[in-house]
């Protein structure tokens, strides 16, 4: 098919890469790379290379997206076993390719045609991978799935009726003081009766990353884990300094909006199940998910030519999967078939405001996307985390002038719910890193001592948080629940740096729109062509680790908080 003929998604081709075959088509890339004797003749066989692999990870994207849509479905499973069991073999292929790029004379041609992210990108991956570790790789994937289908096929009864995770979540911000509090109880009753199985999994995920660490010769993982991001262009040092400033400048300011939030609710306390923001509970979407799908769609035509065309062929080409239902995994998170030129978004709205954060934060992934579709290689199509970010977390602030679509009566509720809630977001994604850091430092830890740890950082940066007489968390178990914990080490700090940047374009919308929403676009067209602080730059930006970048946007954002009377709302 021609990339522009509108295809289900449903109707996309999918196979099953097979391995010896891939293994042999790319050993003659492989060679053709060593004995080439021009620039010319490499760059041909890269972007040949490029098209091998973008038919890989389309395949081995669809497998993962169709079980995440039902895992309960034994082919689909099956599917995503399959490409799995792959993994490591595809990256030891990868690998043999990548040295002889690594090994190349034409070095210096290859940066000139394509920038020096691309050949660093290589180094780095290089340092990750050795064929001694591919069997830990798996039995790494392994685990991960373990967790998954723990937590997706939880089954938990309440109010007369089994829920999964994500269903019990109307109910965690319920006007009702007495649901919330019983639902967080039923919610943290299925932790209390898994945390063994949960602490044994991340044991093992934990001593197992440390093995394959030290086997390729890093002191512990911390090393390991910043290069399997992708960060080539900070350390540990600099994400230190960054969680200090939050807890200089932004725990601070949580706790007054605490106790601004006392006075709204009318409560002499705020406990853990508190977590609403308005007596009569928090603002809600108006209208079924079709609906809302519907407006999203007027709106993104609204917003610019290019997030119209965008919009209309995600609903066209049935390229989102949105609404929680059983047997779906939970969370939301938005993949690519690269071979089709294609994103995908997947979430699970289940009737909160969340379902409207959610859609324009994955449809910001989702735009940059196919806004860099046209990047030379695959390696560029997506850039590090913590940049991915800053295209999801703006989305989010850029379509504001749309809310009333969404929202009606309670517009202003859901934006002072959405700056308030991202500003507080921010001490808890430093907390989340804190945490994996030290346990990175601390393989032998028991699962107790992570418990405790969780709590003695808990107070430094969540110091509020009051979990009443709910006995799982207050013994440190609640990080079980965060996904990023288990599936992608190191994987949270991103949150924060971004949500850093996001605010820097909304402050920036309010004066500039057009300019705001050029430089943004830039920043998405760029893909991943530069390491996350020369995006940054890119963007016109300013770098979140530079002292009095985090303090002066935390400074606007209390401002505009503090000219809000909430209860006028």
């Amino acid at each position: 098919r021609t990339k522009e003929e509108i295809m289900k998604y449903s109707e996309l081709h999918y196979e099953r890469i097979d391995v010896e075959k891939n293994r042999k088509v790319m050993e003659g890339f492989v060679d053709r790379i060593s004995g080439a004797d021009s620039a010319d003749e490499q760059i041909s066989t890269i972007l040949e290379a490029n098209d091998t692999s973008r038919e890989y990870q389309s395949y081995a994207a669809m497998a993962s997206l169709n079980f995440s849509r039902d895992i309960n479905d034994e082919k689909a499973k099956a599917e995503k076993d399959y490409y799995d069991s792959i993994g490591p073999d595809m990256q030891e292929i990868g690998d043999i390719f990548d040295k002889a790029i690594n090994d190349s004379e034409f070095k210096n041609e290859l940066s000139k045609e394509w920038g020096d992210t691309f050949l660093k990108q290589i180094e780095m991956g290089l340092k990750t991978f050795d064929p001694q570790i591919k069997d830990m790789l798996k039995q790494e994937t392994e685990l991960r799935n373990e967790y998954t289908t723990l937590t997706a096929g939880a089954k938990i009864q309440f109010e007369g009726k089994n829920y999964n995770l994500a269903g019990l979540g109307p109910f965690h911000s319920d006007q009702d003081r007495d649901v919330r509090k019983r639902s967080y109880e039923a919610r943290f009753n299925w932790f209390s009766e898994n945390a063994d199985a949960l602490d044994q999994i991340y044991d093992k995920l934990v001593k197992l990353r440390h093995k394959i660490a030290v086997t390729l010769g890093y002191e512990n993982f911390i090393e390991l884990g910043y290069m399997r991001m992708g960060r080539s262009d900070y350390g540990p040092n600099e994400v230190a300094n960054f969680r200090k400033q939050i807890v200089d400048h932004v725990v601070p300011i949580v706790k007054k909006l605490q106790d601004k939030k006392k006075d709204i609710l009318g409560l002499d306390h705020l406990y853990f199940y508190d977590g609403i923001n308005f007596k009569e509970g928090d603002p809600k979407p108006k209208g079924t998910p079709e609906h809302l799908v519907k407006e999203a769609q007027a709106m993104y035509h609204e917003l610019s030519k290019e997030t119209g065309e965008f919009f209309d062929m995600m609903v066209n080409e049935e390229l989102m999967d949105l609404v929680n239902r059983d047997g779906k995994r939970p969370g939301g998170f938005c993949t690519s078939f690269p071979k089709y030129d294609r994103p995908y978004i997947f979430s699970n709205f289940n009737g909160t405001d969340h379902d409207i954060t959610v859609l324009t934060h994955e449809a910001g992934h989702a735009f940059q996307c196919y806004s860099s579709r046209n990047q030379p290689l695959l390696s560029y199509l997506w850039p590090t985390y913590e940049a991915a970010e800053i295209h999801s977390m703006s989305m989010e602030f850029f379509t504001w002038p749309w809310m009333e679509k969404f929202f009606k009566e309670d517009t202003e509720r859901f934006k002072y719910k959405h700056v308030s809630g991202s500003l507080s977001f921010l001490p808890y994604g430093a907390c989340v890193d804190h945490f994996q850091h030290w346990v990175y430092e601390n393989p032998e830890a028991t699962p107790k001592q992570r418990n405790e740890k969780w709590l003695e950082l808990e107070s430094m940066y969540l110091p509020t948080r009051d979990y009443d007489d709910i006995e799982f968390p207050k013994t440190g178990g609640i990080w079980q629940g965060q996904l990023h914990i288990y599936q992608m080490p190191f994987y949270y700090i991103d949150y924060t740096l971004a949500q850093t940047c996001a605010f820097q374009f909304w402050m920036r919308n309010e004066q500039d729109k057009e300019k705001a929403w050029s430089d943004y676009y830039r920043l998405c067209k760029a893909g991943g062509s530069l390491p996350f602080t020369e995006l940054v730059e890119l963007a016109g930006l300013e770098l979140p680790f530079k002292d009095g970048c985090l303090e002066s946007v935390v400074e606007h954002v209390s401002q505009w908080l503090d000219g809000i009377d909430p209860k006028e709302l």
